[in-house]
């Protein structure tokens, strides 16, 4: 995971307040451990820890799978809308200087991989330089949208409210919904009731409007649990995704 999802210091972020916040209260302390996903899966396996974060229906692993996805991730085409105000569709890249996160041609499918081998203009960087979009010395930038506005805070602290001039193509197929999987089915069932909890006190809503206010972040990684615990507040939005995560690519 990348921030602000989970921040340099290994100990804030997003998603570990969020984590952290459901299990306390249950009255669960955690130790959050960052691994590679391999290395993760075999430490799961093997017993030394008790949570994972990035499991789903379709992997074949021990342990007791939640009962909902938990977060959402989306990579967006993101431009200046000045420049490139709309995108259609992936063969467009060809057109463009495209900057991806790392391992981008890796995760985002067959298509993606045809759009852009042996484009003169792509690269993938290990830190997403969100601000060189503004530089101009790139056209596109693939990224989550949050992922990309963090950076871009961190680089460009003197351009505020930049959102207006940013255009958001969808256009890298649907995202890809995480599902917690545990050791037991009581810490499964600990957790669930803590995100209840959270939506019942409104502490979820206290995070989220924190992380908005220091890093200008949606509520779009958690829109699972969103359309989990509030449908009413997106009605056809929730309609649609739940589609996805019931019947996943």
């Amino acid at each position: 995971m990348i921030a602000p999802f989970v921040l340099s210091d290994y100990s804030s972020g997003l998603l570990v307040d969020v984590l952290r916040a459901a299990f306390a209260s249950q009255h669960m302390p955690v130790e959050f451990r960052y691994l590679p996903n391999m290395r993760f899966d075999e430490q799961f396996r093997q017993g030394v820890l008790d949570v994972t974060t990035s499991s789903s229906p379709q992997q074949a692993q021990e342990g007791y799978l939640g009962h909902w996805p938990v977060t959402h991730f989306q990579n967006m085409a993101i431009t200046l809308r000045s420049k490139i105000p709309t995108m259609s569709n992936l063969d467009e890249l060809k057109k463009y200087r495209v900057t991806a996160f790392r391992s981008a041609r890796r995760v985002l499918g067959p298509a993606y991989v045809a759009a852009t081998e042996n484009h003169p203009h792509y690269r993938e960087a290990v830190t997403m330089p969100s601000g060189a979009l503004f530089l101009e010395r790139t056209d596109v930038i693939i990224s989550q949208p949050d992922i990309f506005l963090y950076y871009l805070r961190q680089q460009l602290p003197q351009r505020p409210n930049t959102d207006t001039e940013l255009a958001y193509h969808d256009v890298l197929g649907p995202g890809r919904f995480y599902w917690m999987r545990f050791r037991t089915e009581a810490q499964r069932d600990a957790f669930e009731r803590g995100v209840a909890q959270l939506y019942a006190s409104g502490e979820i809503d206290r995070i989220l409007t924190r992380y908005q206010r220091d890093y200008g972040i949606t509520r779009d990684f958690f829109i699972a649990l969103d359309c989990r615990f509030r449908p009413q507040q997106a009605p056809q939005k929730c309609k649609k995704l739940s589609k996805e995560w019931e019947s996943p690519p």
